[in-house]
């Protein structure tokens, strides 16, 4: 069930639907920070998702942002906050329900994938994320893990908890990334802070991974991985054979170690990769990749992500 303390609906300055009572049902998945079960609006019967997330008070005005930044997003590939309310001791996000395997695990499943279909999600990222950028506010988590492909082939992007709220002269720092240190932008482990680019820097190494199911620097030491990173020396012959050109440029950009080097995420959208069609599209559709490295690639991830879950212990009560 969901906790018993008393709680207190939020009411943001556009209302929701009608507050309603939900019934909390299966547990869908567990993160470091919160637990997401299924839950059930109890007047109209439909299903939602739970996101619940612990918090000690002197915490409560950061994981307030959360709430704070998903009242605002309208967009097909984000999912649509339906409520949210409060506890002495835990937020409640209601959300959309998102069945569907997380991106990597979509592509894990088939026998093979092509190039276009990697470009097919890029574009949905990069549409999400360019919405982000234009409301001034960062995801700061765009890891494949978040991102969840629903029917048909519709990606959703998940999990604001990292999410900030950006102007030029404010400084963000990410603690909480620590964790996934082969997926954090060079600008996290120096005094620079997160920028837009720190964004794009994730949709690269997520457009790395699905070309190449290998992560381009790999290093679990903050201070190696800056050194490795600073050097701007992306090793792609830990990509597959047969990559196209525009993919290659697309990597190069994507994961310049100078912030200030890479596209916007509009500019990304309007690469020649990501525009081409016709006869180009269809030599790059018959390079296809085998998914064995993929699915091993995720065998040692999710290895990695229970002991992080193991390592924070969250508790939920039941």
């Amino acid at each position: 069930a969901a906790p018993e303390e008393e709680s207190e609906v939020i009411t943001p300055p556009e209302p929701f639907p009608t507050y309603q009572t939900y019934a909390f049902q299966t547990e869908i998945k567990r993160g470091r920070f919160s637990i997401v079960r299924q839950c059930r609006e109890k007047v109209s019967g439909k299903a939602l998702a739970a996101k619940i997330i612990p918090y000690w008070q002197e915490d409560k005005q950061a994981v307030l942002l959360e709430y704070q930044v998903l009242r605002k997003l309208h967009h097909t590939n984000i999912a649509q906050l339906k409520g949210a309310y409060v506890s002495p001791r835990h937020l409640v996000l209601i959300q959309e329900m998102c069945v569907g395997p997380e991106l990597l695990h979509s592509l894990a499943l088939r026998t093979s994938y092509s190039e276009v279909e990697v470009r097919d999600y890029l574009w949905q990222i990069l549409s999400a994320t360019e919405y982000l950028h234009a409301h001034n506010i960062l995801h700061l988590d765009l890891r494949s893990e978040n991102m969840i492909i629903t029917e048909p082939n519709l990606l959703k992007l998940l999990d604001f908890g990292n999410a900030q709220f950006y102007t030029p002269d404010k400084f963000i720092t990410m603690d909480k990334c620590s964790d996934y240190v082969e997926t954090m932008a060079p600008e996290l482990l120096t005094e620079q802070g997160a920028l837009p680019q720190t964004d794009i820097w994730s949709v690269g190494i997520t457009a790395f991974i699905m070309l190449s199911a290998n992560y381009p620097i790999s290093s679990d030491v903050p201070c190696e991985f800056l050194r490795t990173a600073r050097k701007g020396k992306l090793r792609l012959t830990r990509c597959y054979a047969g990559l196209s050109g525009g993919a290659v440029s697309f990597l190069q950009s994507t994961l310049c170690a100078n912030p200030w080097g890479r596209p916007s995420a509009s500019e990304c959208l309007q690469s020649p990769w990501l525009q081409e069609t016709g006869l180009d599209n269809r030599q790059q559709a018959l390079v296809t990749f085998p998914t064995t490295k993929l699915r091993n690639f995720l065998m040692e991830r999710e290895k990695k992500r229970g002991l992080l879950c193991s390592k924070y212990g969250l508790m939920i009560a039941q």
